[in-house]
């Protein structure tokens, strides 16, 4: 038998809410929704819904009608989160692209520079040896050019998902997002370990602190590339959806 809790437990997505203290537990959510957003707490003294891939969800409303206990609402367009995402899906989806393409671009021209100019020289670098008639120099002002253009889009993606962010942090549901999470904080250290060299360069300090920033970056893209991956596995459905929602309108 289910218990309740005094306090009703919140979950959402983008689109609806789900009030646990109000789940019966009839799981009629899971079976409309072919997103896989809800999933099961199905213990023997506790048993309700639960939103598991909030990411997923596209705003179809399936589980709000086939909810007999009224336990799924539609977000208020009151509510700040809902403000967010009713905006017109365009520049969101325009800035998501964009941080997709950079963010690759970035990754791609860091591993070019660190297997090409930097691993297994043993710090000693050949600033006249060309990779796609482009020499070290050339790849590296590439490199500063992509990650400028990737900071500022990741600037527009943070403003425009602000609220979005304080809410998770407010909420107490970092782990449930952690994946976007760690990806923020990986870029966020990415991009200034990126600018560092570039700082030091351009003042003409210690060449062997820029190295060491370089190396440290170098590493770093590795893991963003990894997370960058698992990101938009994630996050498919939602490209598609609304890149299909764009056309159509």
């Amino acid at each position: 038998m289910k218990t309740r809790r005094n306090k009703r437990e919140q979950a959402r997505t983008n689109y609806i809410q789900l009030d646990t203290g109000k789940c019966e537990a009839c799981w009629e959510c899971i079976e409309v929704c072919s997103n896989k957003v809800f999933g099961r707490v199905n213990l023997p003294w506790h048993k309700h819904a639960l939103i598991i891939g909030s990411v997923n969800c596209t705003g179809c409303l399936k589980c709000i009608k086939a909810c007999r206990f009224n336990a799924i609402s539609k977000v208020s367009i009151t509510n700040p989160i809902e403000k967010t995402y009713k905006k017109n899906p365009l520049p969101g989806f325009i800035i998501n692209i964009g941080l997709l393409l950079t963010g690759f671009l970035a990754v791609c021209s860091g591993f070019l520079i660190q297997f090409s100019y930097h691993m297994g020289h043993h710090g000693i670098t050949d600033f006249n040896k060309t990779v796609l008639n482009i020499n070290y120099s050339g790849w590296s002002n590439v490199q500063k050019i992509v990650i400028l253009v990737l900071s500022l889009f990741m600037a527009f993606h943070i403003v425009r998902h602000w609220t979005w962010y304080k809410t998770i942090i407010k909420n107490d549901f970092i782990l449930k997002n952690k994946q976007v999470f760690i990806l923020s904080v990986i870029f966020i250290f990415v991009a200034i370990t990126g600018y560092i060299p570039w700082i030091i360069d351009v003042t003409g300090n210690n060449e062997i602190a820029r190295k060491s920033f370089i190396v440290i970056h170098d590493k770093l893209t590795i893991l963003l590339f990894i997370f960058l991956i698992l990101h938009v596995a994630k996050r498919l459905k939602w490209f598609k959806s609304t890149f299909k929602k764009i056309r159509n309108n």
